[in-house]
Order: structure tokens, then sequence, then C-alpha cells
């Protein structure tokens, strides 16, 4: 993965409208994604499908990880689908926004 975890700002476990904190759910990652591709690696490769192809009647298809890094966000799909999803911080962005000042 080339994401760290001081970076994750959400988590969507495939087959859920909300993500892993209750503070977003799917539509938000639509409005933040809309058509988008899904973010591969750290040099800026993407997958071969959207944000918007992975969700289906509200829901998404697979496991997705919405970034903060700095002034830019990234989505990435979580292939590592055994780990445990640790809740994200509320407060998150107001700490992202003055850690990367």
């Amino acid at each position: 993965m080339s994401y760290k975890e001081n970076e994750v700002v959400a988590k969507y476990t495939k087959g859920n409208k909300l993500s892993d904190c209750g503070k977003y759910n799917v539509n938000d990652l639509l409005e933040m994604f809309d058509e988008a591709y899904v973010t591969k690696d750290a040099n800026g490769d993407f997958e071969d499908f959207t944000v918007n192809e992975v969700v289906t009647f509200g829901t998404t298809d697979v496991n997705l990880v919405v970034t903060s890094e700095c002034d830019d966000m990234f989505c990435y799909v979580n292939k590592n689908e055994s780990e445990t999803f640790i809740p994200c911080s509320a407060d998150f962005d107001y700490e992202a926004y003055y850690s990367c000042s």
C-alpha cells in the first residue's frame, strides 16, 4: 500500500453505505471523487476503474480507503481485506491541515 495510516480520513468496507467512522457516507465519497479514477500507487498511477464504477445501489463493491496528504485527497482500493479497520478521527481534517502547514 502506498498510503500511511496517519493519512487515512475514512475507510469504506465492501457492502457498506457508511465509512468506518460514520462521518461520511457513499454519497460523500461520490461527491469527493466523482468520475475520478481510483489511485493505484504513490507514483500517480491509477486503477482502470473510477470510484463511481465500484458503487452499486449506494454501497461499495470493494474496500476503499480515502486519504488526505496535505492539500490532496486520494481514494485507494484496500487490498488487505484481512486488515482490522481502525476508526477515523472526527478531528482529522483539522489536525491534518495544521500538521501540513
